[in-house]
């Protein structure tokens, strides 16, 4: 033990090497010399998911369409993100083809207006009823067993 410890340091009870005092292993030998100040968290006290419910899935489907797939996320992520880039892709559509129609001719556009409404229903009302479909039709045990189901 020729080595000469600081004010904030204690010699190891098992090598005799200089560590620091609040130190809970020793940084020569690997010993524990404190007590460790944060529990571990062993694998079995995983982060528990609360339970979901078939008829929140469906009832949020009915009122917020493809948006529903937040709910199960982590099953769900990639309907949700299709979804999400195939409406961004309408609408994209739809301001090309209201910019065409302006300045093709105004008077036109009441009834490209309308067929372009429409355009915009189908596709979204598609994306909609996928949405009600998919969360209507999975078993009562995907969302009770989430995200294991």
């Amino acid at each position: 033990m020729n080595e000469f410890k600081k004010e904030d340091e204690i010699f190891c009870p098992e090598c005799g090497k200089p560590i620091k005092r609040n130190a809970v292993i020793c940084v020569n030998c690997g010993v524990q010399v404190g007590e460790l100040k944060t529990p571990i968290k062993r694998e079995d006290e995983k982060i528990k998911v609360p339970v979901k419910s078939k008829l929140t899935a469906v009832l949020l489907s009915v009122f917020l369409g493809y948006w529903s797939w937040l709910y199960t996320y982590k099953k769900n992520y990639a309907k949700f993100w299709i979804s999400l880039g195939g409406i961004m892709v309408i609408i994209i559509i739809i301001f090309a083809l209201v910019i065409l129609v302006i300045n093709y001719n105004m008077a036109l556009f009441v009834n490209y207006g309308t067929w372009i409404w429409l355009f915009w229903l189908m596709c979204n009302g598609g994306i909609w009823l996928w949405a009600l479909i998919d969360n209507a039709t999975k078993s009562d045990s995907f969302y009770e067993n989430y995200p294991n189901g």
